[in-house]
């Protein structure tokens, strides 16, 4: 399943912010994306597909998905949706004019860089002091930066995404519970399933039972 970057998106890290209009005319395979997505369906109807279920589409639906959130379209009949993408500290952009004196004040550069390096390597087995040290900024900085941008620590981020591709894959693919947890990070196999189970209240054969059509 592809993974779409937040760096693919947008073109300026200091502008999370992008949109486009997207005329379906064939099924698009399930992918994930590192940032929300906010589509409206103006014309047509199709198929939503995700780990929640199948929903019909047409116009005025509305989809949101939230980071490393997988889903597709299917039975698509002249689809149209117009989709709003929003870097996932944009919140945290957002809330800083709540703060006296932040108006307008971006969220830190190496925050954006930490969950990019995050996002394209969920396999490697992440350290907080080596995330900090590739972003050049103390572990305890980088903490209180992550959670004024994303509301989350670096380290709950990372097992968010991990639990949130685990969970595509487990739908897109016939691959071993065992092996997808290697894939996104968990070498562990009893490990991976708590961690899944936290996340989503299954284990990962049970969310794979429940939700592969």
């Amino acid at each position: 399943m592809h993974n779409v970057l937040s760096s693919e998106v947008f073109p300026d890290p200091r502008l999370p912010v992008a949109g486009e209009r997207i005329e379906l005319v064939a099924d698009v395979a399930s992918h994930s994306h590192a940032f929300f997505e906010i589509a409206v369906v103006v014309a047509g109807r199709g198929t939503h597909v995700s780990a929640a279920g199948e929903v019909a589409l047409a116009p005025d639906s509305v989809v949101v998905l939230r980071p490393g959130e997988w889903h597709g379209y299917v039975d698509c009949e002249g689809l149209v949706v117009r989709n709003a993408y929003l870097g996932p500290d944009v919140f945290g952009l957002l809330s800083g004019a709540l703060v006296p004196g932040s108006l307008g004040a971006p969220a830190h550069p190496a925050v954006q860089h930490a969950m990019r390096l995050l996002e394209s390597d969920l396999a490697e087995p992440w350290a907080l002091d080596q995330l900090a040290a590739r972003v050049s900024l103390a572990p305890g900085y980088l903490i209180r930066l992550f959670g004024k941008s994303v509301g989350l620590s670096p380290m709950a981020y990372l097992n968010r995404i991990r639990a949130e591709r685990a969970a595509g894959l487990l739908i897109e693919t016939e691959l071993p519970v065992a092996t997808i947890g290697a894939l996104v990070g968990w070498h562990d196999p009893s490990h991976a399933t708590r961690r899944f189970r936290s996340a989503f209240g299954l284990s990962p054969s049970q969310y794979r039972s429940a939700f592969r059509p």
